[in-house]
């Protein structure tokens, strides 16, 4: 098992190498804004069944980045990978459209250093941005302008993190990740006058691309208390520190086709070096156990992004919260008769404000999850394999005030395998 183990780390790290930088979420207008749409699950899909919920909700069988404190509860060495994706409904007053798309999205491995010290690594996306927007305007009445925005890329997180038992019930961790990915954008403009033939086989397009990369520092804490015969309460909190993005700029214009072929590039380039500010973050979190088989957690995370600074210095975004509820419930994990009882079930709620605001409306997402986690293979004290999805259904937007409203069926699949990878040998 040591060996298969091995085997399917390293080939999970070399497709996500190649896939990281490849991460889509479809067309989401609302990405072109800041450094596109950020990564709400900072967990893995047991979370996501759970709207996301697991600042306080910690799992030995499960590797919980959510909040570093929290890896100390796995004792044995797990290793995840999942893939995941959309269908998404954009709509505006007039007229709608859909889209879909799926990737490789999560890959962990946690190992437990001590008995009171486990660490793990993740590589999973921070952000993404995908948007395909276009606009027409009318001069005079014989010419149209045309104005179409497009972009894409994301930027992934390559975290490292460590969870540490203090004194009994007390835990604390840490986490360090580095950030890096490329976003490039483009706007074009094409001029149809009737007046003037073949205005229309032409148009004048910005692109850039800027390549961001730079550490991201989180610290966490955890304390959980027996407080009855089958009842345990935890609490935990994750504060991430603001950060300077480093950040490379390569833009200019051209001129091209209709068709997008290239006429003359390098009108005018710019190459410039900065910062990105991404402001600090603050997530809390509780959750109620009977120490077996029933949980149920809520999450409360914030972030102050009216202190976000983009390349040129400008502020585009607003402060965001996000609130979600969350619970799971296994009927018998030791059943040999019914499956089905044996089968981990998972449901949540969220509700919050996007950092989105335009004509004065702040952008609000909302929406409904469930998820399971499914045994499979023959489970020892040594292995144990899962099956994990997670499905959820929300509404991001709203149509009113000249704005575009989303409509998206979120789904996960992945693989957890733990086992016990440090065993003493005794010869007889």
């Amino acid at each position: 098992m040591y060996k298969t183990l091995r085997a399917l780390v390293c080939a999970a790290v070399l497709c996500f190498s190649y896939g990281a930088q490849a991460q889509t979420i479809g067309n989401a207008p609302y990405s072109r804004y800041g450094l596109g749409e950020y990564n709400y699950n900072t967990g893995n899909i047991r979370n996501a069944g759970m709207a996301s919920t697991g600042i306080a909700a910690g799992n030995s069988y499960q590797i919980n980045t959510a909040n570093p404190s929290l890896l100390y509860y796995n004792s044995l060495t797990a290793f995840e990978i999942g893939v995941g994706g959309q269908i998404k409904t954009l709509q505006n007053a007039t007229k709608s459209q859909t889209n879909g798309t799926a990737n490789l999205s999560t890959v962990s491995l946690s190992v437990p250093i001590a008995k009171f010290w486990t660490s793990a690594l993740s590589l999973r996306p921070y952000s993404d941005v995908s948007y395909d927007v276009t606009t027409t305007s009318r001069l005079n009445p014989q010419a149209t302008a045309t104005e179409a925005y497009k972009g894409e890329g994301s930027i992934s997180e390559l975290y490292f993190g460590h969870g540490v038992k203090i004194t009994s019930g007390l835990t604390i961790g840490a986490s360090a990740s580095y950030l890096f990915g490329r976003i490039t954008k483009e706007s074009a403009t094409s001029i149809n006058d009737t007046e003037i033939p073949n205005s229309f086989t032409e148009q004048v397009v910005y692109s850039e691309k800027t390549r961001y990369n730079d550490l991201l520092f989180r610290a966490g804490a955890n304390y959980r208390k027996k407080f009855a015969d089958k009842l345990f309460v935890s609490a935990g909190a994750v504060y991430t520190f603001k950060t300077d993005l480093n950040a490379e700029r390569n833009g200019g214009f051209e001129r091209r086709s209709a068709f997008g072929q290239v006429i003359e590039d390098s009108l005018y380039a710019v190459d410039a070096k900065g910062d990105v500010n991404i402001p600090s973050s603050f997530s809390a979190g509780i959750s109620i156990d009977n120490g077996s088989n029933l949980t149920f957690a809520a999450d409360y995370y914030t972030q102050k992004w009216s202190g976000f600074k983009n390349f040129t210095d400008e502020q585009e975004l607003v402060d965001s919260y996000r609130a979600s509820v969350g619970a799971e419930y296994t009927p018998d994990a030791n059943s040999v008769g019914n499956y089905f009882e044996r089968i981990t079930y998972r449901a949540g709620l969220y509700y919050g404000n996007t950092p989105y605001e335009f004509n004065n409306e702040q952008i609000k997402d909302k929406g409904i999850t469930i998820g399971a986690t499914l045994p499979f293979g023959r489970s020892t004290i040594y292995d144990m394999y899962q099956l994990n999805t997670a499905f959820g259904y929300g509404l991001r937007g709203t149509t009113d005030n000249g704005l575009v409203q989303e409509k998206y069926f979120q789904f996960s699949v992945g693989v957890t395998v733990n086992s016990r990878w440090f065993i003493k040998r005794r010869l007889e």
